[in-house]
């Protein structure tokens, strides 16, 4: 007998189901509809800037209607690389709010304030706060560490300064979408071990975040073209924002950082096919080993992102509602 290699390459995609036929029926809609007018919208397969545009006109269909704020104010806050745009939300005329501080997602390299805008609205109607959303500079321009930097200096300078835009600063919450939630989960992480502290952070609304783990059965098992999500895709996104050291970091990998003190309670919800649910439901195991109040949603037939599409899915304005809800009894207390 003659031994030898068959010339297989590895395939991370070959093995995944079908996602379409698991799909709830709302999601199903929004995927017909993405595939009728956006069908490209989350290949990778081009340049930054043409994914950024892609990016942001796919997004702005799913950010007509949801909650109206009573005012926006934008802030140019001094970072470390320069002013990084802020935006507040403020759902009423009241003189004084808490706030929360929100971080968009989109693979660390798309995505802005008015990608997410809709998301943050929805927040501040169901938590009754002032939401702050943080207009990062994205990589590959600005990579790891500087969003995380311009985030801090968001929250310090609202800290500072709250009183001049009618913000309490004793209690804030931090929260973030996909990319924005590993910064959000880092930045409480950062604040606690620098100068100042982060007890003034009551909660952690976290929707479908990736905060370190990289491969799972999640992993294997979810992740197409349908939302963008592929092994090839992740691995974009990822190169262009943390280099192999970096990936490392406990501040950009949680799951390596010290969970046992300094976090607050933690809301959490991820679709059911979503390849980064493993990293979910590795925080919540993580959050009632130390006995940290911890609230999750995890939705069935979701794909990732679907927190976007409440014009067609009544599971993300659930999600949004359950958030704020949970946002608000902690920042009560």
């Amino acid at each position: 007998m003659e031994f030898f290699m068959p010339d297989r390459k590895p395939d991370y995609e070959r093995n995944k189901p079908d996602p379409y036929p698991l799909l709830s029926e709302s999601m199903r809609k929004v995927v017909d509809y993405q595939a009728a007018h956006a069908a490209d919208a989350f290949d990778t397969n081009c340049s930054w800037d043409e994914l950024r545009v892609k990016y942001v006109q796919e997004r702005r269909f799913w950010n007509e209607g949801g909650p109206e704020a009573f005012k926006t104010v934008e802030v140019m806050v001094p970072g470390p690389i320069g002013d990084v745009p802020a935006r507040i939300y403020y759902p009423d005329d009241k003189p004084e709010h808490y706030a929360v501080v929100f971080i968009h997602g989109g693979g660390y390299t798309v995505g802005s304030n008015d990608t997410h805008d809709r998301m943050m609205r929805s927040v501040m109607a169901s938590s009754g706060c002032c939401v702050i959303g943080v207009d990062y500079h994205l990589a590959p321009e600005a990579k790891f560490p500087i969003p995380l930097y311009e985030a801090a200096a968001v929250v310090r300078y609202f800290q500072e300064r709250g009183a001049e835009y009618g913000i309490l600063p004793d209690k804030m919450a931090l929260g973030g979408d996909s990319g924005g939630a590993n910064l959000a989960l880092g930045l409480n992480l950062y604040l606690r071990d620098t100068p100042g502290g982060n007890a003034f952070v009551k909660a952690l609304l976290l929707y479908y975040g990736a905060f370190g783990m990289m491969d799972s059965c999640s992993f294997r098992l979810y992740g197409t073209l349908l939302d963008g999500m592929r092994r090839s895709d992740l691995a974009a996104y990822i190169s262009y924002y943390a280099t192999p050291e970096d990936q490392e970091n406990p501040y950009y990998a949680a799951f390596l950082n010290d969970l046992s003190f300094g976090m607050p309670p933690v809301y959490m919800c991820c679709g059911d096919l979503d390849p980064l649910l493993d990293n979910t439901k590795t925080l919540e195991a993580f959050m009632k080993l130390y006995n940290v109040p911890t609230q999750v949603d995890i939705v069935p037939g979701a794909l990732h992102a679907f927190m976007h599409y409440g014009r067609m899915m009544p599971e993300a304005v659930e999600c949004l509602e359950r958030s704020g809800a949970f946002c608000k009894a902690h920042l009560d207390q």
